[in-house]
């Protein structure tokens, strides 16, 4: 394996190569452990938006929010209600909008997978200090706010 950046190295590059390693690492722990529930993440993210919309939304909806197709939607929807996770039914006050809502079974998963983040932040965040984790929301909300500017002026061009 090649070294791209010593470990000690402050270089920009190599602060933004830890943030994308570190991105990388979060998302594989938490695709291997929701792999338990047997549901795809795009069907996951979903069922969680339902779960906090706590109300029947449409398709459009969905993809509005994900700023997805609505035919990449449907896919997930699919599977999602042959599984169980979710019900469909039609508006009662126009027939080609479909109200989607969560199941029991779909919240359950949802209950299932609040346990599993909360059992991976405790393990990422161990032995690390109030004091340490109030300097880091410090210094990553620095880095955000500068690449915001970074957007506003790009998008004022």
């Amino acid at each position: 394996m090649i070294k791209i950046f010593d470990k000690n190295s402050l270089t920009p590059r190599a602060i933004q190569h830890r943030f994308m390693c570190i991105n990388r690492m979060h998302r594989a722990v938490v695709e291997n452990r929701m792999s338990a529930t047997g549901i795809h993440r795009s069907q996951h993210m979903i069922l969680m938006y339902l779960y906090r919309c706590n109300s029947k939304i449409s398709q459009k909806d969905i993809a509005a929010h994900f700023e997805i197709s609505a035919a990449a939607v449907a896919v997930s929807l699919k599977k999602l209600e042959s599984g169980g996770y979710i019900k469909r039914k039609c508006a009662e006050n126009d027939n080609r909008f479909n109200e989607i809502e969560i199941t029991q079974k779909g919240k359950e998963i949802v209950d299932i997978s609040h346990s599993i983040f909360e059992e991976i932040d405790a393990e990422t965040f161990a032995d690390i200090t109030e004091e340490e984790k109030k300097q880091l929301v410090f210094l990553l909300d620095k880095v955000r706010e500068n690449l915001k500017n970074m957007t506003d002026k790009e998008n004022d061009i």
